[in-house]
């Protein structure tokens, strides 16, 4: 690692925080769409980040004239967006797996990962909307809003003719309107290469960083697989912990599809001086267990082998669609098939 006076004297040093987020969506982002005359979408206007779908039905008491499946950061943009419109109160329910109100997910890789003494990032400090200079929408503001919260219960089934939705708990939900946002899940290295095995890990949501954060406790030797925005994260993050950091990819240089060499090698160069280790052009061929079972070694394609007894894949993510598969998928990037206002061919769905 770079010394302390080296690194204070670097514009672009740890010590000022690393850290890589979208800009906030301007006006020439937006745009306003007629709605077609078959969509049952009340609204016109569209934003980027939010959710917006709309139905006039209304429903006893124990159905919900709105329902969104998946708690994260669409759902509370979407919540925002009801309450703005004056459609939450006593309407809206939110189908969560997670045992969290939504929250801006770029901070799990980022500050959440940083060592005790180094103030790391907790709930609720970083609840939706926080990330985009909004209100922080903690539990209570959707107690609040009249926002029904269905923790740690996700759905499991869906019935579209009877419009019902059965979550794991066994909860069955009557909706006028449901809007799918579930979001991704991590891609993962397959078991067969080692991709389950104990220290290794991959970053979603809380609970995940809650892991690797207990592994960090006791790691040496860190590999972190992938350069892109988790790889480069997590790296920044693990520099405060002094850990023998690596991180490996196939690319020629970190953030290909958006650095030019020019600028990767910036940030090549400035990871470097605060210790951590590059592997570019590599191929994974498996990962090794110890006797213990525990993740002891990376093998590359090359033959070669880099130790580690924490490692971190960080290769994209796919479309979680879970229960909504028999709806219809593209094929082509594994989501579900819509329409350009964000609707299936079915009624009150989006």
């Amino acid at each position: 690692m770079a010394s302390g006076s080296s690194i204070s004297s670097n514009p672009m040093s740890f010590k000022h925080g690393l850290s890589l987020w979208c800009p906030q969506s301007s006006p020439s982002l937006h745009r306003t769409l007629q709605s077609s005359p078959s969509s049952s979408i009340g609204f016109k206007t569209f934003f980027r980040n939010h959710v917006v779908a709309a139905s006039s039905s209304s429903f006893a008491n124990e159905n919900r004239e709105y329902v969104i499946v998946g708690g994260g950061n669409a759902a509370g943009y979407a919540a925002r967006s009801f309450v703005e419109h004056g459609m939450a109160d006593g309407k809206l329910c939110i189908v969560t797996r997670e045992a969290y109100a939504p929250y801006e997910r770029p901070a799990l890789t980022k500050a959440y990962l940083f060592p005790l003494d180094k103030k790391p990032a907790r709930l609720p400090g970083f609840h939706t909307c926080v990330g985009s200079g909004g209100e922080r929408q903690t539990p209570d503001w959707y107690k609040e809003k009249g926002i029904e919260m269905l923790y740690e219960d996700p759905v499991t089934g869906i019935d579209i003719e009877k419009q019902t939705a059965t979550t794991i708990s066994g909860k069955l939900l009557k909706y006028g309107t449901l809007i799918v946002a579930t979001g991704c899940s991590a891609s993962r290295f397959p078991e067969k290469i080692g991709g389950n095995l104990p220290g290794v890990h991959y970053i979603r949501d809380v609970a995940d960083a809650d892991s690797l954060i207990s592994s960090l406790e006791k790691a040496h030797k860190l590999v972190i697989v992938g350069g892109g925005y988790i790889g480069m994260e997590v790296a920044a993050a693990a520099v405060a912990w002094k850990l023998d950091t690596t991180i490996i990819f196939p690319e020629n240089h970190l953030m290909q599809r958006l650095f030019t060499p020019s600028l990767a090698q910036k940030y090549e160069e400035l990871y470097q001086e605060n210790g951590v280790k590059f592997i570019k052009g590599a191929s994974i061929k498996n990962l090794e267990a110890s006797s213990d079972g525990h993740v002891a070694a990376i093998k590359l394609e090359n033959g070669s082998t880099i130790e580690a007894d924490t490692v971190i894949i960080g290769i994209g993510a796919k479309p979680a669609v879970g229960p909504f598969e028999r709806l219809g998928l593209n094929n082509s990037v594994g989501g579900i098939q819509v329409s350009m206002v964000q609707q299936r061919s079915f009624c009150c769905l989006h």
